[in-house]
């Protein structure tokens, strides 16, 4: 099984690279490496978990110029959050090399 907080990242970046009409949802990955996104309405990651018996719930989100995705596996929690825009600062000259990293951080659950 993928990494926890790389999965997270993996879904930031299929979610920052699609269509601007983003909607929230939530990801429950299983003990089978199987899928469901689901309208987040209402629902806990934790709840969501118990609910689906999920090794790993993924909320996705959009807030003003940014996507986020907070993930929780029971032991560990994350959030990655990438700014939308237009002209990222490494683009700009003199600006480094582009290797862009999305603000990341893993929280104790």
């Amino acid at each position: 099984m993928r990494g926890f907080l790389q999965q997270a990242e993996d879904i930031l970046d299929v979610a920052t690279s699609g269509d601007a009409g983003l909607q929230d949802v939530v990801i429950v990955m299983d003990r089978l490496g199987g899928m469901r996104m689901l309208d987040p309405a209402g629902w806990s990651l934790p709840a969501l978990a118990a609910e689906y018996g999920a090794t790993a719930v993924y909320r996705v989100e959009r807030r003003e110029a940014a996507v986020r995705v907070e993930g929780w596996n029971g032991s560990e929690r994350c959030l990655v959050q990438r700014t939308l825009s237009s002209a990222r600062l490494f683009q700009l000259p003199g600006m480094g090399s582009g290797n862009y990293r999305p603000a990341t951080m893993l929280l104790p659950a």
